[in-house]
């Protein structure tokens, strides 16, 4: 039998290069810089980085979720305010001019009972008297005027004068009716 030895020259070249490349490789091993692992400083560094990052993500889902539909809603409401304040500022208009009114029907009020009561002294009818001061009496004290605070104090007491001297002295008390009618004729002028 025949032995052939397996020798081919192909072979051999690979095992010298094999050999030569991986003293090559050791070479290039030794030469190449090794890789520094991070040091505690990069590692707190990445990490408040990454908090960091996280942070702002976090600000932006808040953003997102809660500022914007809120800022929709707070324009909706600044819109609603810009429509309302004119009709505010016309219902205060209209408000003044309904508590002028109202002084208004209750100084016409007290004038139109302080004729009666007039007519009452004159016919001298005690229980039509008794009626008109009442009336009047009860006027002046819910009297409101905002522009004249003072004056239904002031009418009150000239009213008491009125009627002190009706039980008197009637023609004392016609003409103390007589002023304070005219008083009330002058604050109805007032109030136009």
């Amino acid at each position: 039998m025949r032995t052939e030895e397996n020798t081919s020259p192909v072979k051999e070249p690979a095992a010298a290069s094999k050999n030569g490349a991986s003293s090559q490789n050791q070479k290039f091993k030794v030469s190449q810089p090794e890789k520094n692992k991070p040091s505690g400083f990069q590692n707190t560094l990445r990490q408040v980085g990454l908090s960091a990052l996280f942070l702002v993500i976090g600000m932006l889902v808040i953003l997102l979720a809660l500022y914007l539909p809120n800022a929709s809603k707070l324009k909706e409401a600044q819109s609603e305010l810009e429509r309302l304040v004119p009709i505010e500022t016309q219902y205060l208009d209209l408000q003044g001019s309904y508590n002028q009114v109202q002084a208004q029907v209750v100084v016409y009020k007290l004038m139109s009972n302080a004729s009666l009561l007039k007519v009452a002294l004159v016919d001298n009818d005690s229980t039509r008297i008794s009626q008109y001061l009442t009336y009047i009496e009860e006027d002046l004290k819910q009297m409101q005027i905002n522009a004249f605070p003072e004056l239904p104090a002031s009418l009150l007491t000239q009213f008491e004068k009125v009627k002190t001297s009706v039980s008197s002295d009637r023609l004392t008390a016609i003409d103390e009716l007589q002023k304070f009618y005219n008083d009330l004729l002058l604050l109805s002028d007032n109030l136009k």
